[in-house]
This record gives structure tokens, sequence and C-alpha cells, in this order.
């Protein structure tokens, strides 16, 4: 019994995440896009022009990475995480730390209601 609910914990968890990954490809996918187009309307001015290459090749590796979120197993990019780990951990240790921080900051920033004040304070008479 134990065990059948543990594994169906597991496959939910699953599902969930595989949801995630496919969301966040798509919004990586779709940043991108953005980037990409940013960057050829920059291409037309001489002062922006390294900056519009510098965002052209940030939009190739964000499409390239959408796509292999898109497209890999959890497993097999937890399997990639392991290994890219155990090559080089402070490579592996320094994304960690930059993707917890820009979590905290994506999670703080879709959550207005956490700035702002309190007004449902209990009102005393005194």
């Amino acid at each position: 019994m134990a065990t059948a609910v543990l594994n169906d914990a597991k496959e939910m968890a699953r599902g969930k995440l595989a949801e995630q990954q496919q969301t966040a490809a798509s919004s990586l996918g779709s940043f991108a896009q953005a980037l990409r187009k940013s960057a050829q309307e920059m291409q037309g001015d001489r002062q922006q022009a390294g900056v519009a290459r510098i965002a052209q090749t940030a939009a190739d590796g964000l499409e390239r990475f959408s796509g292999t979120l898109r497209d890999k197993d959890l497993d097999s990019m937890l399997r990639d995480a392991e290994s890219l780990a155990r090559r080089q951990p402070v490579l592996f240790f320094g994304a960690a730390v930059a993707a917890g921080f820009l979590a905290v900051r994506f999670l703080k920033s879709s959550n207005p209601a956490s700035e702002a004040p309190r007004t449902d304070f209990p009102r005393t008479e005194l």
C-alpha cells in the first residue's frame, strides 16, 4: 500500500515537472525570439552593432537550450546535470546559485501580493 502511494506521488511529481519543463522551454523560446528581434533592430545602428551581435548570440544559445528542454526527458537531463557536476563542480555550483537567484527573483516578481502592505489588520478600540 505505502509503495503504491509512493509510486503514485513520484509519477504525479514527474508529470508536474514535465509540464513545468515544457512551460520553461516555451518561455525561453519566446524570450529568445524577442531578443533576436531586438538584435535585428539594433543591427542598423553602428553604435549598437556589438550589442546586437551579443544579443544574437544569446538568442541562439537560448533557442538551443529551449530545444533541449523541449526534446529531452527529465531522466536524461538529470544525468547530464550529474555528469556536468562531476566534470566541472565549480561551474555547476555557480550555475546552481545563479539559477536559484533567478528563481527567487522570478517568484518575487510574479507574486505582487507579497510586496503589498497589509491592510487587513483587526481594528481595536482604545
